[in-house]
């Protein structure tokens, strides 16, 4: 039978969290492990003249199927009351673990990066709403002022997610080892992405990142196998190390002019890849961005006028880039017809309007010779764009 709180011989889960223990001696220090039920802790501190300290937890036993972490443990061998404060690294490492309620209380004040190991199955991640420190919106784990994404469930059954605009930080191995999410939609609040974010995302085709963001980190897309399309905004100046290494099926990479400096073997083992397109001037690089196997065909493109090209680029031939002009759309000063905005519109020859309420479904729009009608609906928002073959 699994074990989902406490065992009954270790001890018993009150009212108000207070849970009582044998520990392994009657004079415990920090550093010390406290075991537990299906809980292992570590002692981080203690004040002999008020008999308190604080506990990490450590690890989380193999065959739980509920986790509700509580908020305080008194040892009936030291006198000692011990608060839960932090949450440490993979503390729940085993693979292919399904818990269906992991729960953190509000006495919680630190939760190290990557929390839980690869392959954990967690239905329902919950934070006490009490809690000053950190919040769970949708199952998601973040900071209080949801500024800031911790992690993000790796079998979450959703396939794309939509990061709120309140966020400014993905902490490192935020979406690590993720096994659903298929797009990722980063609004330009986000102005600092850490190591490898998005590590073995195997499931990730499709991602749009911050225009916030000036400095992207090492191996951010490390083997996400099914990366098909990244768009690099303006903006970027730098990127780290193995940014996109075993992306097995990427076939194309465009970096905007921005681009001031590339770091080593960013490409190792990129099999599908031909060509790396390039907006602005050759950038500065950590010895050969394109590592170690695979990769001979692979042609980089440079903008006619762009400067720092020569006939091969980091051992690969180099050839000028002519890219078709991007579609553009000329509208007339609108007039108000009946309430709403009627716009005089010029579409380049084989291109369509396409509407969107959530930039995820585009819906071709009907426009009758070059004229069409906006709805100024109180409260709907509606975003379009030009689509050309």
């Amino acid at each position: 039978m699994k074990t989902k709180i406490l065992s009954q011989t270790t001890g018993a889960l009150l009212g108000l969290g207070l849970m009582t223990l044998a520990a392994s001696s009657a004079q415990a220090n920090p550093g010390e492990w406290i075991h537990t039920g299906i809980f292992a802790f570590q002692i981080i501190s203690e004040n002999p003249q008020t008999q308190t300290g604080g506990l990490r937890l450590m690890e989380v036993a193999s065959d739980a199927s509920e986790v509700i972490i509580p908020e305080t443990l008194y040892s009936g061998e030291t006198g000692y009351t011990y608060t839960v404060d932090e949450i440490g690294s993979r503390v729940v490492a085993f693979h292919e673990v399904s818990i269906t309620r992991f729960f953190i209380p509000k006495t919680v004040n630190f939760i190290a990066e990557l929390p839980f190991g690869h392959m954990v199955d967690i239905k329902s991640l919950e934070v006490d709403e009490a809690s000053p420190y950190f919040s769970s919106p949708d199952g998601v784990l973040m900071d209080k002022e949801q500024t800031t994404i911790i992690y993000y469930p790796q079998t979450r059954a959703i396939p794309s997610y939509t990061i709120p605009s309140t966020v400014k930080i993905l902490e490192s191995y935020s979406f690590a080892f993720n096994e659903t999410l298929e797009e990722l939609y980063m609004p330009d609040s986000v102005t600092e992405i850490r190591f490898s974010a998005f590590g073995s995302a195997v499931a990730l085709k499709k991602i749009r990142l911050s225009a916030g963001v000036k400095s992207l980190p090492e191996q951010l897309f490390w083997h996400c196998i099914s990366l098909q399309e990244v768009i690099i905004p303006e903006g970027v100046e730098e990127i780290g190390a193995g940014f996109f290494g075993l992306c097995e099926t990427l076939t194309k990479v465009e970096f905007p002019a921005s681009i001031k400096h590339l770091g080593s073997e960013m490409f190792p083992d990129c099999m599908e890849l031909k060509g790396v397109y390039f907006n602005g001037n050759a950038p500065e690089t950590d010895g050969d961005i394109f590592g170690y196997w695979g990769e001979e065909d692979i042609i980089v493109y440079y903008r006619k006028g762009t400067t720092g090209w020569g006939p091969t680029f980091c051992d690969r031939p180099t050839a000028v880039w002519n890219p078709s002009e991007k579609p553009s759309v000329h509208f007339d000063p609108p007039t108000i017809v009946d309430g709403k905005l009627v716009f005089n519109i010029t579409i380049p020859t084989g291109a369509t309007l396409e509407s969107s309420t959530d930039l995820k479904i585009w819906t071709p729009v009907a426009v009758e010779g070059n004229v069409y009608t906006v709805d100024t609906t109180v409260g709907k928002h509606t975003y379009y764009r030009i689509k050309a073959e």
